[in-house]
């Protein structure tokens, strides 16, 4: 039988590593979600909504907004889908639902795309390629007078992203 024991200056290095490593992690995360949850409020506030109330479900944040008898509920959704079925919970009394992801709306959150995005992009900020975090997708539910897909989401994404957009 070989004996195999690690070497001191395996040890050491892991003494090291693993603390880098960590570090690594925490230096790419997304901004607070309070930060993205505050600029949806400004985009709705803008827009003439009324955003009148803001609850946590199951960790999710979602925020109610109305207008005249225009009534949406808006909340953003993690990249892997985890979230849909909260918010078709929450927003089961609606008439449309839909998702805006990268200035496109889309009827169900295109999970593949999402979480593609959201590796790739946690990669370049590792790197130091990337500063800017991806828009995360945004779940809409709404009545059938708000015209909610008719409201210029792209506005939204460039605030997000900290870009001005004409």
């Amino acid at each position: 039988m070989c004996d195999v024991r690690p070497t001191p200056a395996f040890k050491w290095s892991l003494v090291f590593l693993i603390p880098l490593t960590f570090t690594w992690k925490l230096v790419a995360q997304y901004p607070a979600s309070h930060e993205m949850r505050g600029r949806i409020v400004q985009f709705l506030t803008i827009h003439g909504f009324k955003v009148s109330e803001q609850t946590l479900v199951e960790s999710v944040p979602i925020m109610h907004a109305t207008k005249g008898d225009c009534s949406m509920i808006v909340a953003e959704a993690s990249a892997d889908g985890s979230t849909r079925d909260v918010m078709r919970h929450v927003s089961a009394t609606m008439d449309q639902h839909f998702v805006v992801f990268r200035d496109k709306i889309y009827d169900e959150q295109p999970i593949w795309l999402t979480v593609t995005e959201d590796w790739w992009s946690r990669y370049l900020r590792k790197v130091g390629i990337a500063q800017q975090p991806e828009v995360p997708p945004i779940m809409v539910a709404a009545t059938h007078s708000c015209a909610a897909e008719q409201l210029p989401w792209v506005e939204l994404s460039g605030r997000l992203a900290g870009e001005t957009k004409n």
